[in-house]
């Protein structure tokens, strides 16, 4: 069974490039462009990893993952290992993301492989 992966950007390009290689490793790939659909998506959904964009508007990826966690400890689920992509160290931020215990930042521009290898590293070889 292919490993959810939810991607949580506004970003058109870099949703359009993660979705393709994602994909073509053999994940299963869902997007939400602002932290108001991903939580949704995440009590619809079970997802095995999620790659937050923080600078979004409305909600930003800090304030989203805080949300979907809640919403999972509620209902006494395990939390959703975490990626979070960034394109500035606001200091502040990069504090309340660290409570969150993220499994891996990275920071803006990045080479998209980059990110494919480490959700590989997370979710073992392959999406299957």
């Amino acid at each position: 069974m292919a490993k959810n992966i939810l991607i949580i950007d506004d970003e058109e390009l870099i949703i359009k490039s993660l979705r393709k290689l994602l994909e073509k490793e053999g994940y299963s790939v869902f997007i939400a462009k602002n932290g108001q659909d991903a939580v949704i998506m995440t009590e619809e959904e079970n997802f095995d990893l999620i790659v937050a964009d923080i600078r979004m508007p409305g909600m930003n990826g800090v304030e989203t993952v805080q949300s979907i966690y809640q919403g999972l400890d509620k209902r006494n689920l395990k939390r959703t290992p975490t990626i979070f992509i960034t394109g500035y160290a606001d200091a502040e931020i990069k504090k309340k993301a660290q409570t969150l215990k993220p499994v891996a930042y990275i920071y803006k521009p990045f080479d998209i492989s980059e990110l494919v290898n480490k959700a590989r590293d997370i979710l073992g070889q392959g999406g299957h």
